[in-house]
């Protein structure tokens, strides 16, 4: 692939305008387009050139990246936030809003993440087969909202894909104790499950996951054993010469964390042209480490290293440091839907 995902691109016979969201099979690429934000259509590379802003000839040369190419940014995740309170809330909810294609047919649908509740939520889940993570998501989701996860081709029901979620509810008094569910999406249930969604008011396939969000008695009485119990373990682990200090969990802070840095040097420091390869290389380690201390210290249980891909010399840097720390339990650099090869995943214990 020439283009990795958030990168601004013409249609080489149209000028019509766009960024790429996804990489789809076949040697395709599914673009976002600029005049209709709602409407994305799987492409072929090669009808594609680089968006540089200028006005280009329709059928302008292919673009090939360089090593010193910086990573385009990637499009934000859509948040939808209603507009009225829903008097009979359901819950939470995945639905998967179809998604035609210029002839009618769908061969992918938009995947959200719906809070019709009036509370406000964590969470970590992952859409996944046999073969594959489809969609992996890690953030904050506020009350009455809609959150855009990603896209599940048409293909992929044939796999039998599966969702694990694990969800907090955030209260005055601090997180709730988590709820999980693992949810098996079948064809012959998504198929059978199409309604309005709220908050999107669309036709989409729906599978409601959560719609009490009371913890169990019995069960929260366990899991503070339980944490306390691994409270008392990880005091007795040794503590590595980068070991973080135990600190009172801030609920705040954790409900703010970002789980991911960019460590592109224009993203932390202005002017960067007049900086060398070595003050570079510095900066960009120190908000790696202070990113990397806030993260253990939150108890956050998975982050992405954002770094690029380039000559691969911070990567290893960053991999050395990992795996000096007692508090990761795995990383790992593989292709990423979001990411592409230029982010090391990150997994604490």
């Amino acid at each position: 692939m020439l283009f990795a995902i958030g990168t601004k691109v013409r249609f080489r016979y149209t000028g019509e305008r766009g960024v790429i969201t996804a990489q789809l099979d076949g040697g395709m690429l599914q673009v976002r387009l600029e005049n209709d934000p709602d409407f994305e259509i799987p492409t072929f590379e090669e009808d594609l050139i680089r968006d540089t802003g200028a006005e280009p000839a329709l059928a302008g040369a292919r673009f090939v990246p360089g090593k010193k190419e910086k990573e385009p940014p990637r499009p934000p995740r859509r948040e939808i936030r209603g507009q009225y309170l829903i008097l009979k809330p359901k819950g939470v909810l995945l639905a998967f809003e179809p998604m035609p294609g210029r002839d009618g047919s769908v061969s992918r649908y938009k995947v959200w993440l719906v809070n019709d509740t009036t509370f406000e939520f964590l969470f970590d889940l992952e859409l996944f087969t046999d073969k594959a993570t489809l969609i992996r998501a890690q953030d904050k989701l506020p009350a009455t909202t809609v959150l855009e996860l990603g896209d599940l081709l048409y293909d992929d029901l044939s796999d039998l894909p599966e969702l694990d979620i694990a969800l907090e509810r955030i209260t005055t008094d601090g997180l709730d104790a988590a709820l999980t569910r693992r949810q098996k999406i079948r064809p012959k249930q998504f198929f059978n499950s199409l309604q309005t969604a709220p908050i999107l008011n669309v036709l989409a396939y729906q599978f409601l996951l959560f719609s009490s969000f009371e913890p169990d008695k019995k069960k929260s009485d366990t899991d503070l054993r339980d944490y306390t119990r691994q409270s008392v373990q990880n005091k007795r682990r040794p503590a590595g010469p980068n070991a973080v200090p135990f600190r009172a969990f801030d609920i705040e802070e954790y409900a703010h964390f970002e789980p991911e840095i960019d460590l592109h040097i224009e993203n932390l420091t202005p002017g960067p042209a007049r900086l060398d390869r070595s003050q570079i290389v510095r900066i960009q380690l120190q908000h790696f480490h202070r990113f990397l201390d806030k993260a253990i210290r939150l108890g956050v249980p998975r982050v992405f290293i954002i770094h690029g891909v380039g000559e691969g010399k911070l990567r290893e840097t960053i991999a050395d440091e990992l795996r000096r720390r007692p508090e990761v339990h795995k990383f790992k650099n593989e292709y990423h839907t979001k990411y592409g090869y230029g982010a090391t995943e990150v997994v604490f214990h």
